[in-house]
């Protein structure tokens, strides 16, 4: 790895990515079989959240070097802004099976289980993070994550400053930070923390949303609707904005527009439940009862206690019963019947037996009565000699008849 990079030309990230885009797609058009090249311009696609070419391009570095653990380690963070966690805990592990002890893929790996709700595996992989780098910055997040989820925030605002001071620009504890003073209603604090996260992060949509959160907290709507958004704008992948747009817009009766918000969240984890929910009640509301029946049933088998969807099936299954499809037959468990033999596969020689129907059998006639025939009239079947036969291939008993 560190051969070839010793002959690639650095890539320097500043905050103008379109320059390093436009040198490093150069460079793929001179030499397209290079993976390394691919994996620079995945970096990139990542970092101003353009993940769907960053995938596009990671999976090409991977397909001319499938061997390299830090191609991995970036298709699982990509996959892990896409929300698509289990893949990226897939790709984070095959990561893991080239080089394990890495302690930022451990923080990695320990971030995913958490986002997959497994505490004691997420704890696990920070404790061998801890181990190999105990003062990183990232250890000390991912415990005030822990701390703040136990209800310890005393615990968890400690970690998260003891992170700032080990690392002043990572970004992340200002998040963190921020969340915590907005739920003990100090917007101020808040907005502080929002304010130096976006001076370090400026591309972060998180500071964007966040602001529209406390300005929304502070009864100003139209300025918290714009800060969501921009942070569409800045990542069209940014879920929490999504929601919030949503939410207003139902509240407003704007449904066709909410029901555009909550759309793509349908299958996302954090907020899949409450955006079906929500479809379900739009379509009843705008007369698509029918349509809305399947929204509440995936409600249902996410939550199976949902008083909500339980009592709307109840109410629209009277109008639109649900459908009983008959079980489908494995056809291979299904013994063939004995069919008679078909006259063009019996061999020569041999009669194919006669099936008799009931038709057939209430006419059977009886059978003609055998006339012995008269013996002595019955000429000698004997063969024909033909002219090619010698007389050393006729048997013996011919042989006598044709002295």
């Amino acid at each position: 790895m560190n051969a070839r990079q010793d002959t690639i030309p650095p890539v320097v990230y500043n905050g103008s990515f379109e320059p390093q885009l436009t040198y490093l797609n150069s460079l793929i058009e001179d030499d397209p079989e290079n993976p390394e090249y691919y994996f620079q311009r995945a970096k990139v696609f990542f970092d101003i959240h353009k993940y769907s070419d960053a995938l596009k391009d990671i999976n090409q570095a991977i397909s001319l070097e499938s061997n390299e653990e830090l191609y991995y380690e970036l298709l699982a963070r990509i996959y892990q802004k896409m929300g698509k966690t289990s893949l990226a805990l897939n790709s984070a592990h095959r990561a893991e099976s080239y080089k394990n002890d890495d302690p930022e893929l451990f923080l990695l790996l320990s971030r995913l289980y958490w986002e997959l709700k497994d505490l004691g595996k997420a704890q696990q992989y920070l404790a061998k993070a801890k181990q190999l780098a105990p003062m990183h910055s990232e250890v000390f997040l991912l415990q005030g994550v822990f701390d703040s989820a136990k209800g310890d925030t005393t615990a968890a605002v400690k970690s998260f400053k003891v992170a700032l001071a080990q690392d002043p620009e990572n970004a992340k504890p200002f998040q963190e930070l921020a969340k915590i003073y907005l739920a003990r209603n100090k917007e101020d604090s808040a907005m502080y923390y929002v304010l130096e996260g976006r001076s370090i992060n400026p591309n972060n949509p998180f500071f964007t949303y966040f602001e529209g959160v406390v300005l929304e907290s502070k009864g100003l709507k139209t300025s918290s609707l714009r800060a969501f958004r921009k942070a569409i704008q800045m990542d069209s992948t940014f879920y929490p904005a999504y929601y919030r747009l949503g939410v207003d817009a139902f509240n407003s009766g704007s449904y066709t527009e909410a029901q555009n918000y909550f759309a793509p969240l349908t299958d996302k984890s954090e907020f899949s439940l409450n955006s079906n929910l929500y479809i379900a009640e739009i379509l009843e509301k705008t007369g698509q009862g029918a349509k809305a029946v399947s929204y509440y049933e995936n409600v249902k088998s996410e939550d199976t206690t949902n008083v909500k969807a339980k009592e709307a099936l109840t109410r629209l299954y009277k109008l639109y019963p649900p459908v009983v499809r008959a079980p489908k037959i494995d056809s291979s468990a299904i013994k063939p019947g004995v069919k008679a033999p078909l006259t063009d596969t019996v061999k020569s020689g041999v009669k194919a037996p006669k099936v008799e129907t009931k038709k057939d059998t209430a006419k059977v006639k009886k059978p003609k009565p055998i006339v012995p025939q008269d013996t002595t009239r019955i000429k000698k079947n004997i063969p024909p000699i033909r002219k090619t036969d010698s007389i050393n291939n006729i048997a013996p008993e011919r042989k006598d008849s044709l002295k």
